[in-house]
């Protein structure tokens, strides 16, 4: 089982352009949080995650890094991803690159909505409580490309937002008083 887990994870980093290497922190970090996000988002690639002070993070994915650091470094697979895989893990570059902080930021909002069920609001404050080393800012993109990537939103959620702004688009629309 563990030569498929981490083969398919080989086959979403090369998706990704990521190579990666073992001795970095910051490439250990980004394999833990790209593998954790895919499975928030329903990708199962059978590495569970839990919380820690730097987001979910998965010893077993830990494990395989370290065993195979060969094949990681060098995007070695004989695994292949489904069209729906190759455009989640397009989704993902696209919304996230490669960027730790926010990758990081966005893992652990995601793992307290989904994986704990808080609202979106204490999702934030623990992100917040668990993570003061970054910014109001840093905190705020991450927490809005989690968003953007992990939840598509309702046909309900788009209407309040097109009463919420139709206020300000009809006022954007009338012609100024001389």
């Amino acid at each position: 089982m563990t030569m498929e887990k981490y083969q398919k994870v080989i086959a979403f980093f090369k998706e990704l352009g990521f190579a990666f290497d073992i001795s970095r922190f910051d490439d250990r970090l980004i394999a833990q949080k790209l593998v954790c996000l895919l499975e928030l988002k329903g990708i199962d690639l059978g590495y569970s995650c839990s919380l820690y002070v730097r987001g979910p993070y998965s010893p077993d994915l830990t494990d395989d890094l370290y065993a195979f650091p060969a094949e990681f470094a060098a995007l070695e697979t004989r695994s292949r991803l489904t069209p729906q895989e190759k455009e989640t893990a397009g989704e993902l570059g696209r919304i996230f690159g490669l960027k730790p902080v926010s990758l990081e930021v966005g893992a652990t909002y995601g793992y307290y909505t989904l994986q704990q069920g808080s609202d979106p609001l204490e999702a934030v404050r623990q992100v917040k409580r668990l993570k003061p080393f970054y910014s109001e800012a840093q905190v705020a993109l991450g927490v809005s490309k989690a968003k953007e990537f992990l939840f598509t939103p309702t046909t309900q959620d788009l209407e309040v937002l097109k009463e919420e702004t139709g206020i300000w688009q009809r006022a954007s629309l009338k012609k100024p008083e001389a």
